[in-house]
């Protein structure tokens, strides 16, 4: 018999109800009226909800798959989740690329990743290209570094 509750199962799920969450706190907040593109909700509302229909799919797949019984590891569950709370309490006075570069050295060092070019390119080149993206091709910033006015 397969055994329904697993680690995977569990964050899988905890995605699945977070990401229904935040997509259900966006609507009925009142902005002013921009309208569509300009409104402030419009791009955490796409990703949101492509956050949610991933996190739906996840769950589908890992119920369909048959997965052996291990034992919980919550410690690299629990180390993830209290980064991102600290990123949120970060991401005002550090900005954007040093508060996202340090969770993600976080993540991947959580997750067994050793490999010094990946600890050094991956964090920098992602939240790079996020900055160079959003700060500069469509001019909507992201929290500036109070240490770089680049980034």
């Amino acid at each position: 018999m397969q055994n329904l509750v697993t680690e995977r199962r569990i964050v899988a799920l905890l995605i699945l109800a977070l990401s229904a969450g935040l997509v259900v706190s966006t609507f009925g907040l009142q902005f002013a009226e921009l309208g569509g593109a300009f409104s402030p909700m419009f791009f955490p509302r796409i990703i949101l909800m492509i956050l949610l229909a991933l996190a739906a799919l996840n769950m589908v797949i890992d119920m369909m798959t048959n997965v052996e019984s291990k034992e919980l590891r919550l410690a690299p569950t629990l180390l993830i989740c209290a980064g991102f709370v600290g990123y949120v309490l970060l991401i005002m006075p550090l900005g954007y690329f040093i508060s996202s570069v340090m969770l993600a050295l976080l993540i991947l060092i959580t997750l067994g990743i050793r490999s010094p070019l990946v600890l050094l390119v991956l964090p920098i080149a992602s939240a790079g290209s996020l900055v160079v993206l959003f700060n500069h091709i469509l001019k909507m910033p992201l929290p500036n570094s109070p240490f770089f006015w680049w980034i």
